[in-house]
C-alpha cells in the first residue's frame, strides 16, 4: 500500500505520526474520492477522519483504514486528532504545513499546550507530492484513457470548425464532447483562441469569431478515475501562411528534440535545454515560452516542473507533459503538446491526436 511506503518515511525522520489534510493527497493514499477528510498514520493504524456526509463513501472506499465519523458540533477536529494521538502514545508529529489554515494551526497548537505527550509538531512539505511523482500501472492507464477521451473529442468537433464559430461555442462542444464520452470533469479550464488570441497561453474562451487564417490553439484535456490529461493541439484555418508554417515547423522541432532526449536518469533541466537549444536559438527567440511541462496526474500540474532549474530526475512511471511554445502577441501562439511516459520499454506518448500542421 502507498500509505506504508509513507509510513516508512515517517518513521525514518523518528516522528510517530503525520496528519495529512489535502483532498488530492488523501486521494492518492486511500482512495477516498470525497471532501471533509484528514487521514491520520501512526505507527500502527492509518486514520481517516470525516463526518456524516461522506462516512459510508469512505468506509466502502478507504480499505485498509480506520473510519472515523466526528461529531462536527461537539468536537473539532484538532480535539479528535489529539484524543487519537493520546492514544496512540505518539510523542512527534508531521503535518502538511503547505494544506493547513491558520485556524487549523492555532487549534492543534492550543490543544498541544493544554497538555499532551507531543514534543515535536513539526511541518513536513511535498512527502506524498514525491511519492505521486511515480504512477502505477493503474494511474498510467487511467491517463491513457483521459488521453483517448479527449484524442476522439478532438476528432469529433473538427468537422463543426467554420467561419463564425465563437471561442467559446467551440470551448463546449469539446466539453460536450468529453462528458458524453466519459470523462468525470474538466482536467482544467479549456484553454481556446483564435488569431491573435491564441498568444495568451492561458487564454480563456471568448466571443471572438473564427475567421479565414485564424491560428486555433486548443489546450483541454479529460479526467478518468479523478486522473487527467492535458493536451495542446494547433491549427490554421483556412491556408497557412509562410510565418504560420515556419513558426509551427519550429515548436514541433523543439517539442520533438525534448521527447526523443526522455530516459531514465536525465534531469528536467536537461529536456528543457533540448528544446530551448532551438527555440531560444530561433529569430522567435524573444516569444518563447518560459518552460517546458510538468508532471500530471490526480492534479494537472504535479511533480516534476519542467525548466531551466529542474534537477529532478525522471524515472520510470513518471508522467510528464512536453509543450514548447511560441506566442507573438498581436500575431497569435503556437504550442504542441503531449503527455508522455517512461515504461521499462521506453517512451510512449500517451496523446495520440496527430501533431502536423492541419490546415481546416
Amino acid at each position: 500500500m502507498k500509505i506504508n511506503t509513507l509510513r516508512q518515511q515517517v518513521l525514518t525522520q523518528n516522528h510517530s505520526a503525520i496528519i495529512v489534510f489535502s483532498d488530492i493527497n488523501i486521494r492518492y493514499l486511500s482512495t477516498f474520492s470525497g471532501h471533509a477528510a484528514t487521514i491520520l498514520v501512526t505507527e500502527k493504524v492509518n486514520y481517516l477522519i470525516t463526518d456524516y456526509r461522506y462516512f459510508e463513501q469512505a468506509k466502502s472506499q478507504a480499505l485498509g483504514f480506520k473510519v472515523i465519523c466526528r461529531d462536527r458540533e461537539n468536537q473539532s477536529l484538532a480535539a479528535l486528532i489529539i484524543e487519537l494521538l493520546n492514544q496512540e502514545n505518539c510523542q512527534t508529529l508531521f503535518f502538511e504545513g503547505e494544506h493547513i489554515s491558520v485556524s487549523q494551526w492555532q487549534d492543534m497548537q492550543a490543544h498541544i499546550e493544554q497538555g499532551t505527550d507531543i514534543t515535536t509538531f513539526s511541518p513536513l512539505t511535498g512527502a506524498v507530492e514525491q511519492l505521486r511523482m511515480i504512477k502505477s500501472t493503474a494511474e498510467i492507464d487511467s491517463i491513457k484513457h483521459a488521453a483517448a477521451i479527449a484524442d476522439q473529442a478532438l476528432a469529433n468537433v473538427l468537422p463543426l470548425i467554420k467561419t463564425g464559430i465563437t471561442e467559446r461555442e467551440l470551448a463546449n462542444e469539446l466539453e460536450y464532447q468529453m462528458a458524453k464520452l466519459g470523462s468525470e470533469e474538466l482536467s482544467f479550464a479549456t484553454i481556446l483562441g483564435f488569431g491573435e488570441r491564441s498568444a495568451l497561453p492561458h487564454g480563456i474562451p471568448s466571443d471572438r469569431a473564427l475567421k479565414q487564417g485564424d491560428l486555433i490553439l486548443i489546450d483541454f484535456g479529460a479526467v478518468v478515475n479523478g486522473y487527467r490529461s492535458d493536451m495542446t493541439r494547433t491549427f490554421v484555418f483556412g491556408k497557412a501562411d509562410a510565418k504560420q508554417k515556419k513558426i509551427y515547423q519550429l515548436v514541433q522541432q523543439a517539442q520533438q528534440a525534448a521527447i526523443d532526449a526522455v530516459k531514465e536518469g536525465v534531469t528536467g533541466q536537461y529536456l528543457y535545454q533540448q528544446s530551448a537549444n532551438i527555440l531560444l536559438n530561433s529569430e522567435f527567440k524573444d516569444f518563447a515560452g518560459e518552460g517546458l511541462g510538468h508532471g500530471v496526474g490526480l492534479q494537472l500540474h504535479e511533480l516534476p516542473f519542467i525548466g531551466a532549474a529542474c534537477k529532478t530526475t525522471i524515472a520510470q512511471g513518471c508522467v510528464i507533459t512536453i509543450e514548447p511554445g511560441i506566442y507573438i502577441p498581436d500575431w497569435g501562439g503556437i504550442r504542441i503538446e503531449d503527455d508522455v511516459v517512461l515504461t521499462d520499454q521506453g517512451l510512449e506518448i500517451l496523446t495520440q491526436s496527430p501533431k502536423h500542421l492541419i490546415e481546416l
